[in-house]
C-alpha cells in the first residue's frame, strides 16, 4: 500500500545498529488473537513454524511453500488453556529459497515469517491453505498481498546481502527505490515498522509475536447499557455491514424502527425485550448469516422468546401445511398449498380438510400474499425458500382467535369458506426429512457407491478429514462407481475446512482453483469496503492416492449454509459435482463477525461478502445454490420420506448411474493414442500420440485421425463391446515411421473396452498388439 514518506532523510540511509552481536539461536513469542474465531472450537491441532517468506517478498502468490521449506516449532505453554508461547529452535542453516537482494549475481538472503495455524492434515507440517490460514508476525495488505509491517527472520549465508532500511518514495517495502543496509552472517531478525523504519537485530533468543490488524478484534459492547450498546452496534452496522447496499438499508430508519423498543426494555430493565428488539431487527434484513444469540441458561430471555411465540402463534386448527414444488411440471413455491395432515377432532378435520386440500386464501387474503406477512422461521432472503420457511405458522394463530378459511378439497372442482377458532388443536409432529446420522461425519457404502456425509464444516475437524480419507481409501481399494456427498441440513463452518476437503476431489495436474469468487471486506483506511486480494493458487488432494475423480453428487437442501453452500458451489461451477435437491440452499453468502452486547447476548452478522468474479452480483447471498438435478415436493415425496424412503437419494444414485455410462465417458473427449501391449505384452510408448486421435460424437459417429489420414464411421457400444464401422477415408501413404495402418485396423473393429481412471484401453485381437491405452486429448481443457 502505498503510503507517505515519514522517515527523515537520514534515518533511510543509516542502518540501525545491531541490539547485540550475538546471532539468534531461537525465538520466542505468543500466539494470540482477539478475534472470535480464535478459539479451540476453530483451531484444532494448531502448529507453530518458520516459513519461506522469499515468495511474499518478491510478490509471488500462485504457490503454496513445501514441507521442506518449513522449520517447525512448539507450544511451551498451550494455546487457549496457557499464554500461547511457542519456541523455534533455529537451525544452522535453513532450508528454502534465496533472495539476490543486493544485485551482486549470488542468492544468499534466506527470509522467514512466523506463522501459526490449525493443522487440519494432522501432519507435521503446514499444507497448502492451512499455511494461510492463521496468524504471522507480518501484517499483509488487504489489496495487494504486500508486506505492510512485521517482524521478518533473516538468514544471510555470506554476510554480503543486504535488506531495505526503510521504504522509499513509493512508500512501499522491497521495490527499486528503497535504501539498503548490510545484513549481518547468520541469522538476525528484521522489524518492518508500520511508517517505514527497519530494525535489525540479532539478539540470542529475540521475541517475536503474531500480529494482527487493528480492526480484527470483534467488537465488545457488553459493558455498555442497553441503548449505549444499540447505538454502537447501529453505529458498527453503518460501516461494516456488507449488504447494505445490496439490501438498501437505510440505518438512520432501522434505528428509528427498533430503538424505543431498546429504550423501554432498558427502562423496565428487561434483558428479555432487549433481546427480542436485537432478534427482530436482525429477522428483518432476511440474512441468514445475521443473528441475536443469548445463552441456553439466560431464563428472562428463553421466557420472553416463549412467550413472544405463543402470543401470537401458541394455537392452531389442528393442520400441516405443505408448499407443493415441481419446477418441471411448472409448479414454483408458493403456487400452490395444499394440506398435508390434519389432526383428529380439530376444526380443520371438522371442516372436511384431508391430505390434499388446497388452501386458497386466509381471512380473504390469497394465500400466497398472506403467507409472505408471517415471520420466518428462519432467515433467509432466497426468494424460493421464504415460504417454506413461513409455512409451519400458516395454521398458528393466538388462541382464541377466529380465522377464514378459503380452500378447495381434493377431487372437487368449487372452493368454499369456513371459519375456525383456533385453540389447542397443533398436529403431533411428525418429521418431513429422512433420518439423519447423530455422528459429526458418517460414511457408508450401498450398491458400489460411497456415501458419506457430514452435519457442517465447524466441530470435530480433524476427525472429519479422518473419516473422508478413510472412504476415499476404501474407494481407491474397492473402486466405487461413484460418490455421494449428502450435505443435508449442513449449517457451515469454515472456508478452510471446506477448501481442504474439497481439494479431495482434484488431482494436482488438474488442480481446484483457491478463489473462486471475488471478496470483500471493509478497510478502515479506505473507509468501505475493498476487493480482497486473491492469489492465484490451486489446491489438490493432500494425499495423491485418494483423488478421488469418478462421478460425484452433492445433496442439497434449505439447511445447507454458508461454508456448505460455498463447498457446493465451487464444486459445481467447475463442474466437478452434480448437485441434486428438492430446494435450493439458505442463500448465506459472506463472512461472519460477532458483536458481544449486554445481558452475555451475541450479534452475529455479515462482515464481508463476496460476489462472482468481475461482478457486483452475489454468488450466494439471497440466491443460494440451485440443483441442477430437482426432485419435487408433493405429497407422494414426503409420504416416501415419512415412509422410510429418501426420493432425494434416490435421485443420486440415478444421476451416477448416469455419469458412470462409459458412452458419456467416450463422448466427453478427443481420445489420443498414447501407450501400446504388443502381443508379445512389451510395453511400446507412441510418439508423436497427437496424430493418432478419435472423436465419439453423441449421434454415434466418430472421426479418426490415423496418421497422415482420417476416418469417419459410425460406433456402437454394448456390453463394453465398442464396435466402429468406419465409411468414408482417406488412403494416403504416411511417411514411416508411422501406425497409422495399425490404429485404424485396430479401432475399426470390435473390441472389448476398459477405463481405468481417466485412461481408455483397447483390448485387442491383433497380431501385433494386445492392448491400445488411449488418454484424453491435452488440447481439450
Amino acid at each position: 500500500m502505498r503510503r507517505q514518506k515519514l522517515l527523515s532523510y537520514a534515518a533511510l540511509f543509516f542502518a540501525s545498529t545491531a541490539v547485540a552481536n550475538a546471532e539468534p539461536i531461537s525465538i520466542e513469542g505468543v500466539v494470540s488473537s482477539e478475534s472470535f474465531i480464535f478459539q479451540p472450537q476453530y483451531w484444532p491441532n494448531p502448529s507453530v513454524a518458520l516459513m519461506d517468506a522469499t515468495d511474499i517478498v518478491s510478490g509471488r502468490f500462485d504457490r503454496f511453500v513445501p514441507a521442506d521449506n518449513q522449520v517447525l516449532g512448539r507450544f511451551v505453554d498451550p494455546l487457549f488453556t496457557g499464554e500461547g508461547r511457542y519456541r523455534i529452535d533455529l537451525p544452522i542453516v535453513p532450508p528454502g529459497g534465496r533472495l539476490d537482494m543486493n544485485g551482486d549475481g549470488t542468492a544468499a538472503l534466506g527470509v522467514f515469517t512466523l506463522v501459526s495455524a490449525p493443522n487440519l492434515s494432522s501432519d507435521s507440517y503446514l499444507e497448502q491453505l492451512e499455511q494461510y490460514g492463521g496468524l504471522f508476525s507480518i501484517l499483509l495488505d488487504q489489496t495487494t498481498g504486500a508486506i505492510e509491517t512485521g517482524a521478518l527472520l533473516l538468514f544471510s549465508e555470506d554476510g554480503a546481502e543486504s535488506f531495505p532500511a526503510g521504504w522509499g518514495d513509493d512508500g512501499t517495502w522491497f521495490t527499486q527505490d528503497d535504501p539498503h543496509q548490510n545484513v549481518p552472517q547468520g541469522w538476525s531478525v528484521a522489524r518492518l515498522g508500520a511508517e517505514g523504519d527497519v530494525t535489525v537485530e540479532t539478539d540470542p533468543r529475540p521475541e517475536i509475536n503474531t500480529i494482527e490488524a487493528a480492526d480484527a478484534a470483534s467488537p465488545d459492547f457488553s459493558g455498555l447499557g442497553y441503548v449505549e450498546a444499540f447505538d454502537a452496534l447501529i453505529n458498527h452496522l453503518r460501516t461494516h455491514y456488507a449488504y447494505s447496499e445490496f439490501r438498501e438499508i437505510d440505518w438512520d430508519a432501522v434505528s428509528a424502527t427498533y430503538r424505543p423498543d431498546v429504550e423501554a426494555a432498558a427502562a423496565a430493565g428487561d434483558a428479555g425485550a432487549f433481546f427480542l428488539a436485537l432478534n427482530d431487527m436482525a429477522l428483518s434484513f432476511e440474512d441468514t448469516h445475521t443473528a441475536a444469540s443469548a445463552g441456553f441458561l439466560n431464563a428472562a430471555i428463553n421466557s420472553a422468546k416463549q412467550d413472544a411465540e405463543l402470543s401470537r402463534f401458541g394455537a392452531g386448527v389442528g393442520a400441516e401445511a405443505l408448499v407443493v414444488s415441481d419446477p418441471d411440471a411448472g409448479i414454483l413455491p408458493g403456487d400452490r398449498i395444499v394440506v398435508s395432515r390434519v389432526a383428529e377432532g380439530s376444526p380443520a378435520a371438522e371442516a372436511g380438510w384431508t391430505a390434499g386440500t388446497e388452501i386458497l386464501a386466509v381471512n380473504g387474503t390469497p394465500v400466497r400474499e398472506y403467507l409472505a406477512t408471517l415471520p420466518l422461521i428462519e432467515a433467509t432472503g432466497v426468494a424460493e425458500l421464504q415460504p417454506y420457511l413461513r409455512a409451519p405458522r400458516l395454521f398458528s394463530f393466538s388462541d382464541g382467535a377466529e380465522v377464514s378459511f378459503t380452500f378447495r378439497n381434493a377431487g372437487e372442482q368449487d372452493a368454499q369458506t369456513v371459519q375456525m377458532t383456533a385453540g389447542d388443536y397443533m398436529v403431533p409432529f411428525e418429521s418431513s426429512e429422512p433420518e439423519k446420522s447423530a455422528m459429526p461425519i458418517d460414511f457408508s457404502s450401498v450398491g458400489g457407491v460411497a456415501i458419506v456425509s457430514w452435519r457442517n464444516f465447524s466441530d470435530h475437524m480433524l476427525s472429519k478429514i479422518a473419516v473422508l480419507e478413510e472412504a476415499l481409501q476404501i474407494e481407491a481399494e474397492t473402486g466405487s462407481t461413484g460418490m455421494i456427498l449428502d450435505l443435508r441440513g449442513n449449517g457451515g463452518g469454515l472456508v478452510e475446512l471446506y477448501q481442504v476437503m474439497a481439494s479431495y476431489f482434484f488431482e494436482e495436474d488438474n488442480p481446484m482453483p483457491e478463489q473462486p469468487f471475488d471478496t470483500y471486506a471493509y478497510d478502515m483506511e479506505a473507509g468501505g469496503f475493498v476487493r480482497q486480494f486473491a492469489a492465484d493458487r490451486t489446491l489438490h488432494a493432500p494425499r495423491a492416492d485418494l483423488a478421488f475423480t469418478g462421478p460425484l453428487v452433492i445433496l442439497i437442501d434449505q439447511g445447507c449454509a454458508s461454508a456448505c453452500e460455498y463447498f457446493t458451489q465451487h464444486l459445481q461451477r467447475l463442474d466437478r459435482a452434480v448437485v441434486v435437491g428438492q430446494h435450493a440452499s439458505l442463500g448465506a453468502g459472506g463472512f461472519i463477525d460477532r458483536i458481544a452486547m449486554p445481558e452475555e447476548i451475541t450479534f452475529q452478522y455479515t462482515a464481508g461478502r463476496t460476489t462472482f468474479p468481475g461482478s457486483d452480483q452475489p454468488n450466494l447471498e439471497a440466491a443460494g445454490v440451485v440443483p441442477d438435478v430437482r426432485v419435487p415436493v408433493t405429497l407422494e415425496t414426503l409420504a416416501a420420506v415419512r415412509s422410510g424412503e429418501d426420493p432425494v437419494m434416490d435421485a443420486a444414485f440415478d444421476v451416477i448411474a448416469a455419469l458412470s455410462d462409459p458412452r458419456l465417458k467416450l463422448i466427453s473427449t478427443p481420445w489420443i493414442w498414447t501407450m501400446a501391449a504388443t502381443t508379445d505384452l512389451e510395453e511400446v510408448e507412441i510418439d508423436a500420440p497427437e496424430r493418432y486421435e478419435v472423436t465419439f460424437s453423441e449421434d454415434g459417429g466418430f472421426t479418426m485421425q490415423a496418421d497422415c489420414n482420417r476416418v469417419s464411421g459410425d460406433w456402437t457400444l454394448e456390453d463394453s463391446m465398442l464396435t466402429l464401422t468406419p465409411g468414408p477415408a482417406t488412403l494416403a501413404l504416411c511417411p514411416e515411421p508411422s501406425r497409422g495402418d495399425a490404429f485404424a485396423r485396430i479401432m475399426t473393429s470390435s473390441n472389448a473396452i476398459d477405463f481405468n481412471g481417466e485412461d481408455l484401453y483397447i483390448i485387442a485381437e491383433d497380431d501385433e498388439y494386445r492392448v491400445l491405452q488411449l488418454d484424453r486429448s491435452q488440447s481439450v481443457p
